[in-house]
């Protein structure tokens, strides 16, 4: 761990800003064994800046994480996908997660593209299901079976969102990883086209990994 004050050395550089943030702990933090480990620490006092190196080996998921102190809020960790170069976060202490813009990594700039589709599918699907409950409450039987259809519908379409995003972005190590966050929970059907279908290289990427080692898992 290191604060911002000392000179830091690695292939990664990431800087921000966090608005309206004059005293905290920043974390860089990395998924390792199933718990989260800190790669870099920040203590900011009275500047809402900045700066992190360390060395990453490939493209992956880390959370920038953020203690407030005496505050209560669970609005403390962004998720983003790091990658060796410089990257840029920035964001605010009101809106820490939602409004976190990342620059500068083209898996994270994927990444943030196949969410604005499955957020689109996610808010239709709540939306469906209003109405469903209204129509149920209401004791409109016909109008309820159309909109438990079209929930089912919707649900499929998730899926599907998913499992075609992976084959077609199968160059970046983020297709992989969106298939074991968002294909494996729901179904394992389409898990060896999107496997078969990864180059060399992303199937030997940390994601790639996992998704071989869990496609012979299950055909065990």
């Amino acid at each position: 761990m290191s604060c911002n004050s000392e000179v830091k050395k690695g292939n990664t550089f990431i800087s921000g800003e966090i608005q309206g943030l004059k005293q905290g702990t920043l974390y860089i933090q990395q998924v390792k064994d199933s718990s989260l480990v800190v790669l870099d620490s920040m203590v900011l006092k009275g500047n809402s800046s900045f700066e992190s190196s360390f060395d990453l080996e490939e493209p992956e998921v880390l959370y920038l994480g953020l203690n407030r102190g005496t505050s209560q809020s669970v609005d403390n960790l962004i998720l983003f996908f790091a990658e060796p170069g410089n990257l840029t976060i920035n964001s605010s202490l009101d809106n820490f997660s939602g409004g976190a813009v990342i620059e500068g990594s083209e898996n994270q700039k994927l990444y943030d593209n196949y969410l604005e589709m499955r957020s689109s599918i996610t808010n239709r699907q709540n939306e469906l299901i209003k109405d469903y409950l209204l129509a149920q409450k209401n004791q409109q039987n016909i109008k309820a079976d159309s909109l438990e259809q079209a929930i089912q519908r919707a649900g499929r379409s998730y899926y599907f969102n998913a499992v075609n995003f992976a084959l077609k972005n199968n160059q970046a190590e983020v297709a992989p990883y969106i298939a074991l966050t968002d294909v494996v929970p729901i179904h394992n059907r389409h898990l060896d086209t999107i496997y078969g279908n990864l180059p060399l290289e992303i199937a030997q990427s940390k994601y790639g990994i996992v998704l071989g080692e869990y496609l012979e898992l299950i055909k065990e």
